[in-house]
């Protein structure tokens, strides 16, 4: 018989914990103030609504239909536990490596956003940096082979700057380096303006100083932008989190309609059996107001996910 399916599938997965405690202590409530003391009424109560469910066929597609959304429930809970348990290991991997690669909290900007302002800042700085490469006097090929290695030489400006983030020492080495590489592009491309297109010296000086300044500039940005610039473990982490955030999300909020699915194909259960059971004649030797307590606690004990 359909119903005695249902009640070997068992109970469902409760629903979260603010929804469970709710629904347990209404259910609570209704069967302190209805439930019989008599154990043989129970039973009685009980086959009389299985005796009223095979005498009503009309009854057997929402039993099915019961069945199937307490089963589907069951999974739902499944894989609710399973993705709050993935959620609960990507937070704890991120928060881990939070502690070890930005203890300060001081990288905002994700892996590949920082990739992207750094890569467009180089494509910035290699104009400057081919107008000082005409400097050395070379053909258009040896011209934009210098100019690559200008621009590898800031990319390395730029990384070194990051890496010796927490020595002084070596990074009062390097960013020395670096100023003498931009005096000699600068006296250099000086050199340039005042030999091929007859500048003045004032004139040439200004503009030789204005591209190294910005090219100068443009590597101390991308340094600060790798500084803001979370690793790339630290990113993956972080975008692991929030998969696993909105998966644990999405798997709540299917469980909690198939859960509002469940309760409503249960009490119409409950709005179908109730009547035809009252209509049924009380036990010998039972008044009517007990009768119909041990029918609302029959049909409560057949169908009901909180009791």
């Amino acid at each position: 018989m359909a119903i005695e399916t249902i009640i070997e599938h068992g109970e469902p997965e409760r629903e979260p914990e603010a929804d469970r405690d709710d629904l347990n202590m209404l259910a609570q409530a209704d069967i302190e103030q209805t439930a019989p003391t008599d154990p043989v009424l129970r039973a009685h109560a009980t086959a009389t609504i299985k005796r009223l469910l095979t005498e009503h066929p009309a009854v057997a597609k929402e039993i099915r239909d019961t069945l199937r959304t307490r089963v589907y429930l069951r999974e739902l809970a499944g894989r609710t536990s399973h993705a709050e348990a993935v959620e609960a290991d990507a937070e704890q991997h991120e928060a881990n490596l939070a502690v070890k690669l930005d203890p300060g909290d001081h990288r905002k900007l994700g892996f590949g956003l920082g990739l992207a302002i750094v890569v467009a800042l180089v494509i910035l700085d290699s104009v400057p940096l081919n107008w000082a490469a005409q400097a050395f006097g070379l053909n258009s090929a040896g011209t934009w082979l210098v100019t690559f290695i200008l621009v590898v030489a800031s990319v390395g400006a730029m990384l070194g700057f990051e890496l010796t983030r927490g020595h002084p020492r070596r990074r009062g080495i390097l960013a020395a380096v670096v100023a003498v590489a931009y005096l000699a592009l600068l006296g250099l491309r000086t050199e340039f303006l005042i030999t091929v297109s007859s500048e003045s010296l004032p004139v040439a000086l200004l503009q030789s100083t204005l591209l190294t300044a910005i090219s100068a500039g443009l590597v101390l940005c991308g340094s600060a932008v790798l500084a803001r610039t979370r690793y790339l473990s630290h990113s993956r982490a972080r975008a692991a989190a929030r998969r696993a955030a909105q998966a644990a999300d999405d798997a709540r909020a299917a469980q909690r309609q198939a859960a509002e699915k469940l309760q409503r194909h249960i009490g119409s259960l409950h709005h179908m059996l109730l009547p035809w059971a009252l209509r049924s004649a009380a036990p010998e030797g039972v008044d009517h107001a007990q009768w119909d307590a041990a029918l609302e606690q029959a049909i409560r004990a057949l169908f009901s996910t909180t009791t």
